[in-house]
């Protein structure tokens, strides 16, 4: 009876190894497309954040444009912890240009403070 449970418990810990070895992970993806990237939510944020940022940048920089397909959130960070507060800063980098056939003038960054009242420019970098 010892026997048995030996071979029983060496087979169970023999299987648990190849199991865990052999378990299949996700591939770690380097550059996701511009289609993973920009979900419904994340462009519905630069849809609601692009008045400000055309004003701050219209206002800075009066001949510049930019595209929203081509701005790219860099970061959402909430202020206030917990369930039911609704204060974040929004880090967004648009690639601006001047003309349709001039070369890129650079990004900016915009960093906005988003509450429930109001929506701010806190920051602009160049």
């Amino acid at each position: 009876m010892k026997k048995i449970s030996v071979i029983f418990l060496l087979l169970l810990i023999s299987l648990t190894t190849v199991l865990y070895v052999t378990w299949i992970k996700p591939p770690i993806v380097e550059k996701a497309s511009a289609e993973e990237i920009h979900s419904d939510f994340y462009d519905v944020l630069l849809v609601l954040l692009d008045p400000y940022a055309r004003k701050v940048i219209n206002k800075e920089y009066p001949n510049r444009s930019y595209a929203l397909w081509d701005a790219e959130i860099l970061e959402v960070k909430r202020l206030t912890g917990g369930y039911s507060h609704y204060d974040f800063t929004v880090k967004v980098k648009y690639d601006t240009y001047t003309g349709p056939f001039n070369p890129p003038e650079g990004p900016i960054t915009l960093t906005f403070h988003v509450t429930t009242e109001a929506v701010s420019v806190i920051k602009i970098q160049k």
